[in-house]
């Protein structure tokens, strides 16, 4: 946790009145989340609730198979359809750019095409 501004974080927080019982809880389960790929992030993000913190950018099977259901298989680049298998859940708004990984915010794009957007 070298990267931590832990200096930051207890300046930015001071004041509030925290629950350590419910960070502690909150902060375990993130700790255990497969979706959350910067573990390190995890401390800031119980504090401020920046998202960004956890690099979560992989969309659920559950959020793929809606939003593929959604399009009826159609491909939003190309407008052509093909098998799930084929396809790949893509961030209408690109993760970087502030998007969240929200059902909202997925569209199925056809392997090719999304590896060509790339953060467009």
């Amino acid at each position: 946790m070298k990267e931590l501004k832990w200096g930051e974080l207890y300046a930015a927080h001071l004041q509030r009145d925290l629950d350590p019982v419910a960070l502690e809880s909150e902060i375990k389960r993130l700790l255990m989340d497969d979706e959350v790929q910067k573990k390190s992030g995890v401390w800031a993000y119980v504090l401020d609730g920046d998202e960004r913190h956890l690099n979560l950018r992989s969309f659920t099977e559950a959020m793929r198979i809606e939003t593929y259901e959604r399009q009826n298989g159609i491909c939003a680049e190309t407008g052509e359809h093909y098998p799930i298998e084929e396809m790949e859940a893509d961030h209408i708004t690109p993760w970087s750019k502030g998007g969240k990984t929200i059902v909202e915010n997925c569209q199925m794009l056809h392997k090719d095409c999304n590896r060509r957007k790339s953060n467009k």
